[in-house]
């Protein structure tokens, strides 16, 4: 893998798995969660699922660990829904 590859694979995966962390923030701040919809964080979690294990089947870390972030911040989310429902 080249540098460049390297680069931009890393700039995706960071910016992927950084999705829903500004809601989670927001959620903590302000203790509202009644304008983020169930079917977006379940989407969300399901993405982070099936992308996980499509890249440890293809063995390539810059889909699996940016999608394990990104399922572990869809799953804050809804647990912060659930909480201040």
């Amino acid at each position: 893998m080249d540098t460049l590859t390297i680069i931009f694979g890393f700039l995706g995966s960071f910016t992927a798995a950084g999705l829903f962390f500004p809601q989670v923030f927001k959620s903590l701040r302000t203790k509202k969660t009644h304008d983020i919809a169930w079917l977006a964080i379940i989407v969300g979690a399901l993405n982070g699922i099936f992308w996980t294990t499509y890249g440890l089947l293809q063995n390539d870390p810059f889909i699996y660990v940016t999608n394990i972030v990104m399922f572990t911040g869809a799953l804050l989310l809804a647990i912060l829904k659930y909480k201040y429902k």
